[in-house]
Parts: C-alpha cells; sequence; structure tokens
C-alpha cells in the first residue's frame, strides 16, 4: 500500500504578546508554508492568535511514564 497522505504537522499558536505558544492540534500539508496557511484556516478563524508554529510531527521526541527518573517529574 502506498502513502498517499501529506505529512503531518502539530501547530502552535500564540495568542498575546508575551506568552507562550500552545499546541493547539494538527494539520496534514507538504510543507511548512501549506502547513502553516492550513493551520491558519483551520485554528485561527476568528484571529485567535498573533504567531503560528508548525512542526514536522516526526520531528518531536516525548518522554513517557515509562521513562520516569529521579528529579523528573511530568
Amino acid at each position: 500500500m502506498t502513502d498517499t497522505q501529506w505529512p503531518l504537522w502539530e501547530v502552535f499558536v500564540q495568542g498575546n504578546p508575551g506568552i507562550p505558544h500552545k499546541h493547539v492540534g494538527s494539520v496534514h500539508a507538504p510543507d511548512s508554508e501549506m502547513a502553516i496557511q492550513n493551520a491558519r484556516d483551520v485554528y485561527t478563524r476568528r484571529s485567535e492568535g498573533i504567531s503560528i508554529w508548525v512542526v514536522p510531527a516526526v520531528e518531536i521526541s516525548a518522554s513517557s511514564p515509562e521513562d520516569q527518573r529521579a528529579g523528573f517529574s511530568v
């Protein structure tokens, strides 16, 4: 079977200056430019954000509860 879906991008939006970007969801797109446009269309329709970050989902590394060790809390 051939993969026919565009890559998955995670979307982060900053609501106001000085506050952190917040993860709001995901979009599929062939490149970062289209990912930003798709994210804008889906997640900022009512001008909720002032800045958008998109990150290829395959580039995100995350810890898991099984990885907890002394001094590391989730």
